[in-house]
Parts: structure tokens; C-alpha cells; sequence
């Protein structure tokens, strides 16, 4: 498929590699540009990576498989090859599985095709198989661990153990690594940032206001696809670790963070060995932010700030996600009695049922069986 605009879009460039597979003649130059432009950037990579692998895995079949439009044969001869993994590749999840088909049938949709007929994506054997390899795995998708304040919500209420945001910003030293790291965990924590809206975040996109707290606008989000905005409260506290990242770094406009490339001179006259640290000018990768977090995990047990069995720190590190920081405030916000709609309100999340759900744990403590039996049953 070829269009008229000199830059194509990598969805283009996949579909255009593989014609042989893909039946376009059902398509409009004009309706591929326009969904491929009305997606979000993190959209648009998901079904680019999705669609490389169906288009090349039906090359590889013998007979070659047609990908688009597929046969629900070839879908659910997809999915088993998928979950079965191999030597070299590890199983696909049933997560991981529904976003495959999820994106399969979008770029149906895009080509033209369902709208007089079912999309093969729908039938009956795909849905059966996707439901038999998720009965099988008996798995249900895993959450990051929570990322909470480290401090009580409400009176009478233990403050949480383990690793916390306290904990990881006392870890923090006041060198140019140490502001950079606080400044990103303050503002991941205080706004509930997707990774995606950690690492976009611009100078431009932070305000401060007359009583010291801030207010970070978030241009575009993952339940934000027609690029509305939002905005987020941010503390005078994340405010202050900002200011001051920004001013040791030089850094007055473009993205906030930035990877810090540290280069180590020979020792000078007195032996020291002379360390300089150079601010790069490309924002942190998603990997980077978790290898940061990661890190100071690891430093934080190592200061005595986190208490964890023996053994168990590379465990606890490798749990935790970017993702943790929002499941963490949810998981606050709802110990502090903020009901689903506010929480959903205020972390854009795409419902309060979905909010809620990463607070699952804590809501068991919370319901309404828990509050009279609680007292009708409570110890002595």
C-alpha cells in the first residue's frame, strides 16, 4: 500500500512490506492516515510491534498464511504458538495474548474490513481458545507492587511496611544523581504518572502557584486519545525537588528528565579522583526510570531505611514497576477514605472500577463485612 504523504507512518511501512499477506484493496489511503494519526504514540508502537510479529510468523507457516483478512483458523493456531513459547521465548501471557488479537482486529478494521461482516478476530473458536489458555494458565494478570507514601491515612491506621516513597527519597543524596532521582519519584508519586507521562514531561508543563504547590499539565494520556489535557496537583514539597533538579542541571527547557552520563578523571594531586557528571539532552527511556527505581531500592535497604527478609531485595526491586508509584497512590487515596469516582477523577484512570480494582486488597479491610464484624469480632 502506498499513500501520498512522504513520511509514512511505521504502521504503513509494516503493511507495505508485506503485501503478499495483507489484502488492501478493501482500504483508503485517507482512512489508514487518519486512524494511524488519532492514535497515541504508545498505541501506534504496540500495534507496529504486534503486527510485525502476526505478519511474520504467518510468512514462516507452510502453507504462508494470510494475515489480513485472517481465517479464525489461523488466529487460534496463532494464539496456541503464542502461549506455548519456546527456547528462545518465553510464553505469552493472557494479557499479553488479548492485546495481540486486540491489535489484529483493529488493523482489520483499518483495511476496511468488518463492517458488513464479522471480523474474524470475533468468532467463536478465537474467544474459546483465548478463554482455554487463560483457564489453563490459571493466571490472572499481575499488578505492580504498590509504591505507598509510608505514612498513615487516617487516624488508627498503621502506617505500610516495606518499600515506600518516604523511604526512597531519604535514599537520595544531594548530588546531581540524588536531586534528579527525588525530583522524578516526587512527581511520579504526587501526579500518579503513567511512564509515558513521567517521561514526557516538559519545563513548560510545570506551574507553580501562589502557596508553594504546583500544577503539572499532562498534554496527552493514555485515556486522553483526543489530546484534551489534564492537570495535576503537585505538593510544595515535589515542588521544592524540582526546583531544585532543574537548577543544578542547567536545564530550562525540553524534557525534565534526563539521563546523567558520569565520567571519572584521573586522581588529581591529592589522590581524589576528579568525577563529572554531563546532562544529556534526550528525556529517560521507560527503562531508564525502572533501572532508577530499581537502584534505589537497593540503596534504601542498604541504608537501613527498608526492612526486608534476607534474600529478598532483588525480588522486591524486580516487583516494582513505574506503574507502582499510580497503584500506590490509588491504594493511598483510598485509605484515605477518597471514594472511586474522586480517585478515578483525579489519576485519569478509565473508570473507578478500575481504580478500585488496584485497590482490591485494601477494600477488603474496608467493606462493609469488615467494619460491623469487625467490631462484633475483634480480638478479646
Amino acid at each position: 500500500m502506498t499513500t501520498d504523504r512522504p513520511f509514512p507512518s511505521s504502521v504503513e511501512l509494516v503493511l507495505d512490506g508485506h503485501g503478499l499477506l495483507v489484502d488492501t484493496r478493501a482500504a483508503s489511503p485517507l482512512a489508514l492516515e487518519a486512524a494511524v494519526a488519532a492514535m497515541a504514540p504508545a498505541t501506534k508502537a504496540a500495534i507496529t510491534a504486534d503486527l510485525k510479529c502476526f505478519l511474520a510468523w504467518c510468512k514462516a507457516r507452510r502453507p504462508v498464511a494470510t494475515a489480513v483478512p485472517a481465517e479464525p483458523e489461523t488466529l487460534v493456531h496463532y494464539l496456541h504458538w503464542l502461549a506455548k513459547g519456546s527456547d528462545t521465548r518465553a510464553g505469552a501471557k493472557p494479557a499479553t495474548l488479548a492485546r495481540r488479537i486486540a491489535s489484529i482486529a483493529r488493523i482489520h478494521r483499518i483495511l476496511g474490513f468488518g463492517d458488513t461482516e464479522p471480523l474474524p478476530t470475533q468468532a467463536g473458536m478465537v474467544r474459546d481458545t483465548l478463554k482455554a489458555i487463560r483457564r489453563k494458565k490459571r493466571e490472572r494478570q499481575k499488578q505492580a507492587a504498590p509504591l505507598r507514601l509510608g505514612e498513615a491515612m487516617q487516624e488508627g491506621q498503621a502506617p505500610p511496611e516495606g518499600v515506600t516513597v518516604n523511604a526512597l527519597l531519604a535514599s537520595c543524596g544531594t548530588d546531581i544523581i540524588g536531586l534528579r532521582d527525588a525530583a522524578l519519584i516526587s512527581l511520579a508519586y504526587d501526579a500518579g504518572l503513567r511512564v509515558s507521562e513521567l517521561v514526557s514531561t516538559t519545563v513548560a508543563d510545570l506551574r507553580q502557584v501562589g502557596d508553594g504547590s504546583g500544577r503539572l499539565e499532562i498534554a496527552h494520556s493514555k485515556t486522553d486519545q483526543l489530546g484534551e489535557g489534564a492537570l495535576a496537583w503537585l505538593s510544595p514539597d515535589t515542588m521544592a525537588r524540582l526546583s531544585a533538579w532543574l537548577l543544578a542541571s542547567g536545564i530550562t527547557q525540553g524534557a525534565v528528565f534526563r539521563r546523567i552520563n558520569v565520567l571519572s578523571g584521573p586522581p588529581d594531586a591529592s589522590g581524589q579522583r576528579i568525577v563529572r557528571h554531563y546532562i544529556g539532552a534526550k528525556p529517560l527511556t521507560r527503562q531508564g526510570v525502572v533501572a532508577i527505581l530499581r537502584r534505589r531500592v537497593l540503596e534504601a535497604v542498604d541504608l537501613g531505611l527498608v526492612e526486608l527478609e534476607p534474600g529478598m531485595e532483588g525480588d522486591t526491586a524486580r516487583g516494582l514497576s513505574a506503574h507502582s508509584f499510580r497503584v500506590g497512590l490509588t491504594q493511598d487515596l483510598f485509605a484515605a477514605g477518597e471514594d472511586g469516582a474522586g480517585i478515578a477523577l483525579a489519576l485519569r484512570w478509565s473508570s473507578p472500577t478500575t481504580a478500585l480494582r488496584y485497590a482490591r486488597e485494601l477494600a477488603v479491610g474496608n467493606n462493609a463485612a469488615a467494619r460491623v464484624l469487625g467490631k462484633l469480632r475483634g480480638s478479646g
